[in-house]
């Protein structure tokens, strides 16, 4: 049997009172039965990763600032990613895409894929999140889920999907591992 998948799944959001931590653990309860998937949560809270500052961009890979460097390690660790993405006016939370920009390298060539909230499922902001993923060199997969209503989903901090959610998250791991095996054997 193969390895698991590391799946690395980013709550793209810092706000306070988030949907995005009960989305995001929700996902994970979802994976946990699943098998040849490790997922881990990577929350952008503890990684307080400023706007980009340094001197050279990161597709040159000249990494010089320690948290970089860590950041970089930890994207570099994983098979895969799944964004926990909110829609704010119409596109993704800018502490998302700067997470994103922050590394070049250790993103390439690795599938991601998206669990959207908000205005229409999160769908705006899936669609400009799946323009900056190709640029990283990414595999951004068709397999999204957008959660319609999640306000109403979420109950004394837990989010509970519907069964087209559930239907949806199915499909996201379905894709997640053929791409993700896909991808690291010709990586």
């Amino acid at each position: 049997m193969a390895e698991p998948l590391r799946i690395l799944v980013i709550m793209g959001s810092v706000r306070e009172g988030r949907m995005a931590e009960p989305v995001a653990n929700w996902v994970l309860e979802q994976a946990v039965v699943r098998e040849g998937l490790a997922c881990e949560l990577i929350d952008l809270k503890d990684w307080d990763l400023p706007f980009y500052p340094f001197p050279h961009a990161p597709a040159q890979g000249k990494y010089t600032d320690p948290l970089q460097i860590r950041w970089a390690e930890k994207i570099a660790s994983a098979d895969g990613y799944i964004l926990i993405c909110p829609e704010y006016n119409h596109g993704p939370p800018a502490v998302l895409k700067n997470a994103l920009d922050f590394v070049y390298a250790e993103w390439n060539r690795k599938p991601v894929t998206f669990v959207g909230y908000g205005g229409n499922g999160g769908a705006r902001s899936i669609e400009l999140l799946t323009c900056v993923t190709r640029e990283l060199q990414m595999a951004p997969l068709e397999a999204s889920v957008h959660i319609m209503g999640v306000w109403g989903k979420v109950k004394a901090g837990v989010f509970t999907g519907d069964d087209k959610d559930l239907r949806w998250t199915g499909h996201l791991f379905d894709e997640l591992l053929w791409w993700g095996h896909a991808l690291k054997a010709a990586r």
